[in-house]
């Protein structure tokens, strides 16, 4: 059987959003997911990847039609939304488990420095990396869903990184640092006074 061949894409530069590019997630899946969502800052650049990206989408579904005798089909949405800042937001994935029941495989996003080095031991990436990323357009049906294309991402240019450190850290928390009270020390915090001392005899 000849391998079917699906188109090839890179983004222009953007900011990772929540990237699962080191381990994947299994909260929904249990093979896991590989995943990041690329925030695009508006302009020409963008706009030129986006056309380009929803016109290999428009040849696909009109593809699935044929293909099902000529009858047109629900379409899904593209994996595309306008972010906070009135850019936009594409969303990336890539299964952890390829394959079926016969015959399956591992695979992992290939991480590359900006120089183009890979990452044999890559850090942990995290929110608010500068990253472009590199992908193939997968054409789907389902009934439910209807005829859309997914964004299969293949491997990811990391130019500027921002390493994610878990644990219970004070950004975790989604505090930022503002004025107002700032403890000298941690034993100022914890210390009770002379009064406190007194009363307990």
């Amino acid at each position: 059987m000849q391998k079917r061949k699906f188109i090839k894409f890179t983004s222009p530069i953007g900011t990772a959003v929540y990237p699962r590019l080191n381990t994947p997630d299994t909260k929904f899946d249990k093979d896991g997911v590989y995943s990041v969502d690329l925030d695009l800052t508006d302009g020409k650049p963008t706009n030129e990847f986006v056309a380009a990206i929803r016109k290999a989408a428009d040849e696909a579904y009109k593809a699935e039609c044929e293909k099902r005798g000529g009858k047109k089909l629900k379409r899904a949405e593209l994996p595309i939304k306008e972010n906070e800042d009135g850019g936009l937001r594409i969303k990336f994935k890539l299964k952890a488990k390829a394959g079926n029941e016969e015959r399956s495989w591992a695979q992992k996003p290939m991480l590359f420095d900006a120089q183009g080095n890979p990452l044999q031991n890559p850090p942990n990436v995290g929110s608010g990396s500068t990253i472009r990323v590199s992908f193939e357009l997968i054409p789907y049906f389902t009934a439910m869903v209807g005829a859309g294309v997914s964004l299969r991402m293949k491997a990811v240019q990391i130019l500027d990184l921002k390493e994610y450190t878990p644990g219970d850290s004070f950004d975790s928390y989604g505090f930022k640092a503002t004025d107002g009270f700032v403890v000298s020390s941690q034993s100022d915090s914890t210390a009770t006074s002379d009064t406190e001392d007194e009363s307990d005899f």
